[in-house]
């Protein structure tokens, strides 16, 4: 089955600190979890869904190309958050290997494995820089609302009042749990 992703594989190297010679298997299957679990819940899944249709024929709009590819000047645009969460979620992968009768982390070729704490260190720099770029790309579609009029996060129940919300991010509609990501509830949180 062939997934659509929004990024490619040397876009990430050359978007994050993921040296050119690492092997696309170490990474690949993380784009489209990236995608699903960070992109799709801070833009809206219809406007997604939209976004993907316009990348799969080829065809974005300007205003579509911005959102992907930043301005030039002070929006750096989707993909730069996408590659972040991209290489939060391949650190794993980079650092140990599953073989068909174990989990092993390669310690050759003249380079010293990095510890569990290096490692999560590395992890949480992604992160961090993942969460900047995702919610400075709200913002950007908050900014410009009237361009992005498909990007209100419409696939994401909205919090309307301080009782529908406990403080681990559920969202209470119609007797329903809806777990909301982080970057949707910053963008909650800011909204009031």
């Amino acid at each position: 089955m062939s997934v659509l992703h929004l990024i490619t594989e040397q876009e990430i190297k050359d978007l994050t600190p993921m040296p050119n010679n690492v092997d696309v298997s170490k990474f690949r299957h993380h784009i489209q979890s990236a995608q699903d679990i960070y992109i799709k819940p801070a833009i809206g899944e219809t406007c997604y869904d939209n976004l993907l249709d316009s990348v799969e024929n080829d065809d974005p709009t300007a205003l579509e190309t911005i959102l992907l590819d930043g301005d030039n000047r002070s929006f750096a645009g989707l993909k730069v958050a996408l590659a972040w969460w991209v290489l939060y979620l391949a650190y794993p992968n980079l650092w140990v290997s599953i073989s068909n009768s174990t989990v092993q982390k390669k310690t050759g070729d003249n380079f010293e494995p990095v510890s569990a704490a290096e490692l999560n260190i590395s992890r949480k720099v992604a992160e961090s820089t993942a969460n900047h770029y995702t919610t400075y790309l709200i913002e950007y579609i908050q900014k410009n609302e009237s361009d992005y009029t498909c990007y209100v996060c419409d696939g994401i129940t909205p919090l309307t009042d301080s009782d529908d919300f406990n403080g681990g991010g559920i969202a209470l509609d119609n007797n329903e749990f809806t777990r909301l990501s982080e970057s949707q509830y910053i963008l909650n949180s800011e909204n009031g």
